[in-house]
């Protein structure tokens, strides 16, 4: 092997991961996470919005989540118990300046005003 194969081969070696591996590995942890802990009829979608893991959860049956939707103290109860706990893995894979955000979804409406900061129910 040429010298200048073999710096070509070790420079590629030590290149670092995009960030966008870790940024898809949050999304994937976090949403492994939630639906481990979220009723099994639950709809949740994990993806960035604004520097932030945004997630959206969306109660089934339509029933239930209009019942939840109604109850502001019950609702932000149940989204904070759904918040990775502070040794998840999810902690790991994001910044400490980004947070985990929960938000209500229901009949294609998302609650901004019932959002919740997991970092701030953990603190």
């Amino acid at each position: 092997m040429r010298p200048a194969s073999f710096l070509l081969l070790a420079a590629i070696g030590f290149m670092p991961i995009p960030a966008a591996a870790f940024q898809d590995n949050a999304v994937k942890t976090l949403t492994e996470e939630l639906k481990a802990h979220a009723p099994g009829k639950w709809d949740v979608r994990v993806r960035w919005r604004d520097g932030q893991l945004l997630a959206s959860i969306t109660p089934w049956p339509y029933q239930e989540a209009f019942q939840l939707w109604y109850d502001t103290n019950k609702l932000a109860d149940t989204l904070t118990g759904l918040c990775p706990k502070p040794d998840e893995e999810i902690w790991k894979l994001i910044k400490p300046d980004q947070d985990v955000i929960l938000e209500p979804t229901v009949g294609g409406k998302s609650g901004n005003d019932a959002r919740v900061s997991c970092r701030k129910a953990n603190a």
